[in-house]
């Protein structure tokens, strides 16, 4: 059986968002392992799509060097993109689709921190939490830079899930109170109004 004629575009990246690729886009075979395809999601796609080229170096003053991206990740396109828009990305378009990918990335752990510091839980421990459940170990993404970053990003606003938690507790407790007739109907909205 003949094989099926892949194409790729390269795209250097940061360790943390070339994990992120991998977990959420990952098209790896035996011969492709950091393989990606962005087909899941169109608007993704539409975007880089927008920014490929057939080798321009229009923009490449702009950005000589790509050092602060030290991962490549394989993209694959559709054989009609590659002969129609083209392989290459200048470095502008690079900086330009990393950066908007490194807020997706950014977002999914403020979030995630946000809410385990909402319940309570030590910024140290939701860091290390979040570093084990996305696979961002202290190689591809430290545990300071994401302190940083959160602290610099994270939400200002304290979220108060505990006392909605507590809240939604009491209120399952006194209506199971109420239906086995433990406390009577007068006595539940006296204790809820309390």
């Amino acid at each position: 059986m003949k094989k099926k004629e892949r194409f790729f575009v390269y795209l250097p990246c940061k360790p943390y968002v070339k994990q992120y690729l991998l977990h959420n886009y990952s098209a790896a075979d035996e011969n492709y392992p950091d393989a990606v395809s962005f087909a899941s999601d169109k608007s993704l796609m539409s975007d880089f799509r927008s920014r490929i080229t057939h080798q321009n170096n229009r923009y490449d003053k702009r950005y000589d060097e790509l050092t602060r991206y030290s991962e490549v990740v394989q993209v694959e396109i559709k054989k009609d993109d590659f002969y129609r828009y083209g392989w290459a990305l200048s470095n502008s378009d690079v900086v330009s689709f990393c950066s908007a990918l490194e807020t997706r990335v950014k977002s999914m752990m403020c979030t995630y921190l946000d809410m385990y510091r909402a319940v309570g839980i030590p910024l140290a421990s939701a860091i290390r939490s979040f570093q084990g459940k996305y696979g961002y170990n202290e190689d591809i993404w430290s545990t300071d830079t994401i302190r940083r970053e959160y602290n610099r990003n994270g939400s200002k606003i304290s979220i108060d899930i505990k006392n909605y938690f507590f809240n939604k507790i009491d209120q399952i407790i006194m209506e199971n109170l109420s239906r086995n007739g433990t406390i009577s109907q007068q006595g539940l909205k006296r204790y809820e109004n309390i």
